[in-house]
C-alpha cells in the first residue's frame, strides 16, 4: 500500500538528483564532443570494419571484468582496448566507437544481477560512464592530433610516438577524474582525496594497460589478429589488479581477526576494538579530519589492542590491581602492535597511532611520555574512545559505568590525561541525538567514514 511505503531520505534524494544531472551534463558533453570531431577532422575516414568489429567485441567482453577498488569505484582492463581504438582509427570513428562499446558493454551487464539481486549496471551509472569515456577519447584524440606531425594519420608510426604519451595521459586524467567527482559527489569526499585513494592502487596497473593498448596498435596496424592476442597480457593486468586488491583486503581482515582474538580472550572486552574503532571515526569526522585520514585512524584504532596477543590470560584478565612488574609487562603492548604492523604495508600510517594511543596528555602516559601536541591527533582521539569505551563497558570488578558518569570522568581528565578539544569533541556529540556514540553497545559496528 502506498501509506506503508518508507519516504527516501531528503538527502539520498538530493544526491540523486545530483548525480542525475551531473551524467546529464556528461551526455551532453560527449554528444558535443562527438559533433565538433565530426565537422572538424580533414584527416581519412578509412577504417577495416574486421579491425572495428573485433576492437569493439574485446571492449564490450572487457566491460564485464571490472575491480572493485572501493565500494562505489570500480575499474576495467578496457583502457587498453580504448587506447588502442584511438590511436588506430580517424578520431571521429574512434570516439563513436569507444561509446558504442561502452554502452553496449553496459547494456549487458545490466542484464546481470549482483549478489544482493540488483541490477549491475544502472541507467545513470551507464549513461555517465558511456559519456565519460567519449570525453576523455575526444580529450586524448585533441592531445594527440595537436601534437603528431601528420594530422590526417589514421594510425601510429614511430615518427610521431612521442604525442602519443601526452594523449595516455589526457586521457587517464579525464577519465579518472570524472569518475572520481562523481565518487566525490555520492560519498560527500573532496575529488583529490578520491582519486588519490584510487589511484594509489589502481596507478600502475593503468600505466601497463596504456602500453599494451600502444602496443597492440602499431601490430594491429600490420596484422588485424593482433588484437586477438592482447587478450594474454590485458588478463595478467587484470588479473594481477585483482589479487593486489584481494590480497589488501586479505591482510587487514588477518590482522583484525587477530585484533579480536585478543578482544575474545576475555568476555568483558568482546568487540571491544570494533566499537572503539566506529567511535574513533565519528570523533574524527567531527573534529573536520579529512576522509583518508578517517580511515587510516579507523583501521589503526580497530587493531590499538593487537600487541596484547603475547600477554598472558594471567595478566590480561586479571580481576584485581596488576603488580608492577605485570603492569610493565601491560605497558609494552602498545609497542609490540607498532612493532607487528610494521610489517605490513597497510599500516604503515595507522601504526604510530597505535604506539601513541596510552600517550596521556600531560606526558605521564606511556610507551614514551609524549606530551601534548606530540601526540598525534588520531592517537588522542583512540585514546578517549578507548578510555570511554573501558568505562561504559562491565568488567570484572566493576559493572559499566552509566554515560553521564564516565562523562564526568572524562571532564575531570580533561587537559591533564586527555586531549581538551578530543574531550570537548565527544561532550559535544552525546548531546546531539542523531550523532549518539555507541559507547556501552555491544552490538555496534563500524560505519562507513
Amino acid at each position: 500500500m502506498i501509506g506503508n511505503r518508507k519516504s527516501p531520505d531528503l538527502l539520498t534524494v538530493k544526491l540523486g538528483n545530483r548525480v542525475a544531472i551531473l551524467a546529464a551534463l556528461a551526455a551532453a558533453g560527449a554528444v558535443a564532443i562527438q559533433a565538433l570531431w565530426v565537422v572538424a577532422w580533414r584527416g581519412s575516414w578509412s577504417v577495416d570494419p574486421r579491425l572495428m568489429g573485433v576492437f569493439g567485441l574485446l571492449a564490450v567482453t572487457a566491460s564485464h571484468f571490472p575491480v572493485e577498488l572501493t565500494p562505489r569505484y570500480k575499474t576495467n582492463v578496457v583502457t587498453a582496448v580504448n587506447f588502442a581504438i584511438l590511436l588506430l582509427f580517424p578520431a571521429p570513428i574512434a570516439i563513436g566507437l569507444v561509446g558504442l562499446s561502452v554502452l553496449l558493454g553496459n547494456g549487458t551487464m545490466a542484464m546481470r544481477r549482483n549478489q544482493e539481486g540488483g541490477r549491475r549496471r544502472g541507467v545513470y551509472d551507464s549513461l555517465f560512464n558511456t559519456a565519460q569515456m567519449m570525453i576523455s577519447t575526444g580529450v586524448a584524440a585533441a592531445a594527440l592530433y595537436a601534437l603528431r606531425p601528420e594530422t590526417s594519420a589514421a594510425h601510429p608510426t614511430l615518427a610521431d610516438a612521442w604525442a602519443i604519451p601526452v594523449a595516455a595521459a589526457a586521457m587517464y586524467f579525464t577519465n579518472t577524474g570524472a569518475v572520481a567527482l562523481i565518487v566525490g559527489i555520492q560519498t560527500r569526499r573532496k575529488l583529490s582525496d578520491v582519486w588519490l585513494a584510487t589511484q594509489r592502487l589502481d596507478g600502475p596497473s593503468e600505466s601497463a594497460l596504456y602500453l599494451i593498448g600502444f602496443v597492440t596498435a602499431i601490430m594491429a596496424s600490420v596484422y588485424v589478429w593482433v588484437p586477438l592476442v592482447m587478450v594474454i597480457p590485458t588478463a595478467v593486468v587484470y588479473l594481477s589488479s585483482k589479487r593486489a586488491v584481494m590480497l589488501n583486503q586479505q591482510t587487514i581482515d588477518a590482522v583484525e581477526a587477530m585484533a579480536d582474538m585478543v578482544d575474545m580472550r576475555d568476555r568483558y572486552t568482546a568487540d571491544h576494538s570494533k566499537r572503539v574503532a566506529a567511535n574513533a571515526a565519528t570523533i574524527a569526522s567531527a573534529m573536520g579530519m579529512r576522509p583518508d585520514d578517517v580511515a587510516t585512524l579507523r583501521l589503526a584504532a580497530r587493531v590499538h589492542d593487537l600487541g596484547k596477543i603475547g600477554l598472558p590470560d594471567s595478566i590480561l584478565r586479571k580481576e584485581g590491581k596488576l603488580e608492577p612488574e605485570e603492569f610493565a609487562l601491560m605497558k609494552e603492548h602498545p609497542r609490540r602492535g607498532h612493532e607487528i604492523l610494521a610489517k605490513f604495508p597497510q599500516y604503515r600510517k595507522g601504526r604510530e597511532i597505535v604506539l601513541a594511543h596510552h600517550e596521556r596528555y600531560d606526558g605521564k602516559g606511556y610507551p614514551s611520555g609524549l606530551t601534548a601536541d606530540r601526540i598525534s591527533l588520531g592517537a588522542q582521539i583512540v585514546a578517549v574512545a578507548d578510555a570511554l569505551d573501558a568505562m561504559t563497558s562491565d568488567r570484572p570488578y566493576r559493572a559499566a559505568l552509566p554515560l553521564h558518569q564516565a562523562m564526568t570522568e572524562l571532564r575531570i581528565g580533561r587537559a591533564t590525561q586527555w586531549s581538551p578539544a578530543v574531550v570537548d569533541t565527544v561532550e559535544r556529540l552525546t548531546q546531539v541525538a542523531k550523532r549518539e556514540l555507541s559507547f556501552g553497545d555491544t552490538a555496534a559496528q563500524p560505519q562507513p567514514a
